[in-house]
Order: structure tokens, then C-alpha cells, then sequence
């Protein structure tokens, strides 16, 4: 699955860095001819100007850190490198090349009736490729959002086809609470809301139950902390206030480390009865995501 996804660009030394290679090495190795009299030569015809707009091949995925050291940015993360590229060029557009029509509605190795979705929001995408959908790297679409730049997915064995577009955001809640419509999708002229399923296999629930004499807020603080701490993938939370209980979703092969740092963590307060159990899931189970804007305020 995708593992740790937080990998945060530094904008400015980024936009450095490549402005310094343009500037530079670009230039040494003729990738584009610097032009010292650029106002002068404004009106200079079309032919010359072509060397102004070159065809610059990256490597995606491999990265450094603030302090040079290479690293990565996980797994699919080349999708995550032409976003970042887009947004430090002032690109027009992205265009990742699969081997699939798009993103699928759903697997279509699981439901053979999936079909490609013509058009997402950022938000909604995202949703999709962190609950599964590999197509896509879940941060991919971050870069892109803030200067509005579409991301198109195609694919390469049958270029003829549109694929998907992914741009724009999706209505916050309070902006649906305010207009106050809500769609009747189940009816003839309504709309459907949702736009794909997608599903994280082999996932583990690791729940502490009835910390109600700890509080909740500290309960919740120092739960998260201890995943933390050890390096958990935490992909789902919920929380029952009442008997200040908290259960997560964890990697089913995080599972014994989640629940032996939790154990540790409250180790005190079970010895003390104030936490009545620490327990993890034996059986196997998955997530199931249902992904689409219109679900907010829609009738169901």
C-alpha cells in the first residue's frame, strides 16, 4: 500500500534549485540558448524563438532533502514529481500516461463493469488514490490545486481516448449548509453522487475501550501519540466520546507493533483497571471507501 505519503516540497528552494540549473547547466549543455537581449529582440520572427521552449526529460520520483541527502518520494511518487514540476513551470497542464483508460469507477480486476470517469475534483481523486485506487499517488494532485492546473490521465496503449481530468475543488460542507439544496439521487431526474468504490485490504482494528476516568482528550492525545511513536500508518479514526473509547485502522502487518506500543503507552492504566481492554482484530477485513462530491447534503 502507500505507506508513509508525507513528503512535503520545500516550494522556495525547489523554485531555486531548478531556477539555478536554468540558469546554469541548462544552458552549458545547450538545453536552451541564453538570451542577453531578450527586449531587443522582441520582435525577432518565430524560427528563432523556438530554442526558448525546449523538451526537458526529468527524473521522476528520487528527490534530496534540506540537507542533500537523497531520498525518495515513495512509492509512485513520479506522479508526484511531474505535479511538483507543473507547479514550479507554471505548466497548462499535466498529463500522466497508465496503462488504463482513466480512473476507473472501481477496480475493474474486481468489478468488470467499471468504467472510466470522465471528469474529477482534486478532492475527490485524492480520496480515491488513498483508498486504493494505485492509479494515482494520493499527494500527486497538491501541487496543482493552487493555481487551478488540470491533470489529465491517459492511456498509452489507446491514445485516442480522453481518459480522465482531474481539476477544481469540491463544495466545502459549509458552503453546501449554506446553499441548502439537497439532491434526491435516488430519483429519475436526480443525480448520482457517486463517482467511484475503492477499497485498502488487509487491514487490522486496534481498539481501547472504556478510558472514560482518563477523559477523552488525553486519551485521544496520547493514543495517537504512541502510533506515532512507533511509526504506525494510522488510516482511519473514530472515537466513542460516551466511554471514551478510540479504535483505528492500522496495516494488518502493523497490527502486533500498533497494539504492543498502545499496551505500553497505558500500561499503568491497565494495571490500575482506569482502561478496561487493549484489543486487536484477528480477522481479516478490509476498507471500503465510496467517493463523490454530491454525497454532501444528498438524500439517501
Amino acid at each position: 500500500w502507500w505507506g508513509n505519503l508525507w513528503v512535503v516540497p520545500l516550494w522556495e528552494e525547489t523554485e531555486r534549485r531548478m531556477q539555478a540549473w536554468w540558469e546554469g547547466e541548462a544552458v552549458r549543455e545547450g538545453v536552451h540558448v541564453e538570451d542577453d537581449n531578450a527586449d531587443a529582440d522582441a520582435n525577432a520572427n518565430d524560427a528563432d524563438a523556438d530554442h526558448t521552449a525546449p523538451i526537458v526529460i526529468a527524473t521522476g520520483f528520487v528527490a534530496t532533502s534540506s540537507e542533500g541527502v537523497p531520498t525518495t518520494l515513495k512509492r509512485s511518487g513520479s506522479d508526484y514529481s511531474a505535479t511538483i514540476f507543473a507547479k514550479v513551470t507554471h505548466a497548462s497542464r499535466v498529463t500522466m500516461w497508465k496503462n488504463t483508460d482513466g480512473v476507473y469507477t472501481a477496480d475493474p480486476r474486481r468489478v468488470p463493469e467499471a468504467f472510466s470517469i470522465s471528469s474529477l475534483k482534486y478532492d475527490e481523486a485524492m480520496e480515491l488514490a488513498y483508498f486504493g485506487a494505485q492509479v494515482l499517488h494520493p499527494l500527486a494532485m497538491v501541487p496543482c490545486i493552487d493555481s487551478n492546473i488540470p491533470v489529465y490521465v491517459r492511456n498509452i496503449f489507446n491514445p485516442a481516448f480522453e481518459g480522465t481530468v482531474i481539476q477544481g475543488r469540491c463544495a466545502s460542507l459549509s458552503e453546501v449548509n449554506k446553499d441548502g439544496k439537497v439532491v434526491n439521487w435516488r430519483s429519475k431526474r436526480g443525480v448520482i453522487p457517486i463517482k467511484g468504490i475503492t477499497s485498502v485490504d488487509r487491514v487490522s482494528l486496534l481498539t481501547l475501550e472504556g478510558a472514560s476516568v482518563i477523559g477523552g482528550a488525553e486519551v485521544a492525545e496520547r493514543f495517537m501519540g504512541s502510533m506515532a511513536d512507533a511509526g504506525i500508518n494510522v488510516l482511519m479514526v473514530t472515537q466513542a466520546s460516551s466511554e471514551s473509547s478510540i479504535t483505528v485502522v492500522v496495516p494488518e502487518d502493523q497490527g502486533k507493533k500498533a497494539l504492543g506500543a498502545l499496551r505500553s503507552t497505558f500500561e499503568l492504566e491497565l494495571s490500575r483497571s482506569n482502561v478496561n481492554a487493549i484489543s486487536l482484530t484477528d480477522t481479516p477485513m478490509s476498507i471500503v471507501a465510496i467517493v463523490g462530491e454530491g454525497m454532501v447534503g444528498a438524500m439517501t
